[in-house]
C-alpha cells in the first residue's frame, strides 16, 4: 500500500486528516506577524494560547478566546497523538455532537448545524508544536477525533475517537473580526470548491493558506516528487494511485512522492499559517491534495472532483 493509499484510508477515520507534515518539527511553526504596514494583514496582534493534552482528555485549554489570529502552542503529553479541532455547534449539546460525529469519520454528512470548523494541529506523543490560524465568533466543541490508543490501553479502550473518550468540552470564542487575516507570509496556497491556486517561489518556507469556499471545509496536504517528475507526470501518478485497488499490490513503474507538508482543515474563510521545513525546492514539483468529504458526505474531494494540483517551483 502506497503512503497515498494509507493517507486516504486515514482520511476516512480521522476528521483533522493530519496524517502527515504536523509532527512535532517546525511544519506548523506560526509565522511571525508583520509590523501592519501590509494592508493585507491582519491590524491586530495574534492572540497566544496554549492548549496541553494527556490520555484522553485536554488537562489545560482554554474555554473562551477571542476571534481573530490565534497563535496556539499545542503541547501533548500523552503517549499517543493528539489533535486540536474545532467545530461550531451553536446551542446544539456536546453530547448530541459526541452522539451524531461518528458517521463523518466515514464519510457521512456533517450535522447541518455544524458551521465554521478549524482543525489547525496534531502532535505525537510526547511532542509539542505550534501553529497560527483563524478562527471566528460562535460557540464551538474542542474535541479530538484521532482514535490510537496506548499499547496499555487496547484492551480497556477499544478504538474510538479520543472525544468519545473524554477528550471533549466547549469553546467559545467571542468578537473579533468576521473575516480575520493571517500575517504576510512567503507564499500563498488557496483552496476552494473544487480547485487549488498557489503562488510559490523557491526558498519559500512560510505559508499561507485559505479557504476560499464557498460552500465546503477543505484543506491542502502537500507530497513532493521525485527528482525529474513533472507536474503531468505527478498528476498522472497521482491519479492512477487514487484508481488503484487498495486491496492490490501498490501500482508499478510511477513515482511515489514523499508526504511534505499540511495546512490543517478549515471551513470558508478561515485558514493557517505554516512551515514547510526546508522550504520549497526550485525545480521540484509538489502536489495539493484535498480528502475532506462535502458536507453533505461523499467521497474526498480529490476523489470526486479530482481536487489535487502539481506544481513545479520555478
Amino acid at each position: 500500500m502506497t503512503v497515498l493509499r494509507a493517507r486516504f484510508l486515514a482520511i476516512l477515520a480521522v476528521l483533522c486528516i493530519v496524517a502527515v507534515g504536523c509532527g512535532g518539527d517546525d511544519t506548523n511553526a506560526p509565522v511571525p506577524a508583520t509590523d501592519g504596514s501590509d494592508p493585507s494583514a491582519t491590524s491586530d496582534e495574534p492572540q497566544n494560547i496554549s492548549i496541553v493534552a494527556d490520555d484522553y482528555l485536554y488537562t489545560d485549554a482554554p474555554t473562551e478566546l477571542e476571534g481573530g489570529v490565534v497563535n496556539l502552542s499545542f503541547d501533548n503529553d500523552g503517549s499517543v497523538a493528539h489533535e486540536v479541532a474545532l467545530a461550531g455547534i451553536g446551542d446544539t449539546p456536546i453530547d448530541q455532537f459526541a452522539a451524531e460525529f461518528g458517521p463523518v469519520l466515514e464519510g457521512g454528512p456533517f450535522p447541518t448545524y455544524i458551521d465554521q470548523v478549524a482543525a489547525p494541529i496534531q502532535v505525537p506523543g510526547g511532542e509539542s508544536a505550534d501553529v497560527t490560524f483563524t478562527v471566528s465568533e460562535g460557540t464551538y466543541v474542542l474535541f479530538c477525533a484521532l482514535t490510537g490508543v496506548a499499547d496499555g490501553d487496547k484492551a480497556e479502550k477499544p478504538k474510538k475517537p479520543h472525544y468519545a473518550l473524554g477528550m471533549i468540552q466547549p469553546l467559545t470564542v467571542t468578537g473579533g473580526d468576521a473575516e480575520p487575516q493571517l500575517p504576510e507570509t512567503d507564499g500563498t496556497i488557496i483552496a476552494s470548491d473544487y480547485t487549488f491556486e498557489a503562488e510559490l517561489e523557491a526558498g519559500d518556507t512560510d505559508v499561507t493558506f485559505m479557504n476560499d469556499g464557498p460552500d465546503q471545509i477543505h484543506f491542502a496536504s502537500i507530497s513532493l516528487y521525485p527528482e525529474g517528475t513533472d507536474a503531468a507526470a505527478a498528476e498522472a501518478a497521482f491519479k492512477a494511485t487514487l484508481e488503484a485497488d487498495p486491496s492490490a499490490p501498490a501500482p508499478k513503474d510511477v513515482p511515489r512522492p514523499e508526504n511534505v507538508g499540511f495546512s490543517g482543515i478549515f471551513s470558508t474563510g478561515l485558514g493557517s499559517s505554516f512551515r514547510l521545513e526546508g522550504g520549497f525546492e526550485s525545480g521540484r514539483t509538489y502536489l495539493f491534495s484535498c480528502f475532506i468529504s462535502d458536507r453533505a458526505g461523499g467521497p474526498p474531494h480529490a476523489i470526486a472532483y479530482d481536487m489535487y494540483r502539481a506544481v513545479t517551483i520555478g
